[in-house]
């Protein structure tokens, strides 16, 4: 089962993600209420994915608009007895490190 989300950066602020959908298209009406928005306000703004014909071009401080997906799987039960049995095949190595330890009185 796959996720969608929009993720938004306003120029080169901060980047988020709001309004995950199970689905692409609320997803992409959202986006479209949003460009709606921006369009209203007479913002520039930029949606980098392939469906879209841009009316601007990604430069400046602009909103910066992206469809993400992921998969997502379904629940299962909690089990201790697998969870020891994938930690037990992991090796972990560690970086020689000296670590030096002031002392005061």
């Amino acid at each position: 089962m796959k996720q969608y989300g929009i993720y938004i950066r306003q120029g080169s602020g901060t980047p988020y993600m709001i309004h995950f959908y199970d689905n692409i298209d609320s997803t992409k009406q959202k986006l479209y209420e949003m460009i709606q928005l921006e369009e209203e306000r007479q913002r520039p703004y930029f949606v980098d994915n392939d469906f879209f014909n841009n009316k601007y071009r990604l430069v400046g401080n602009l909103r910066y608009f992206l469809i993400k997906e992921r998969e997502v799987s379904e629940w299962k039960n909690y089990s201790e007895i697998e969870e020891k049995r994938e930690t037990n095949n992991k090796i972990i190595y560690f970086d020689k490190v000296k670590y030096k330890t002031k002392i005061h009185f």
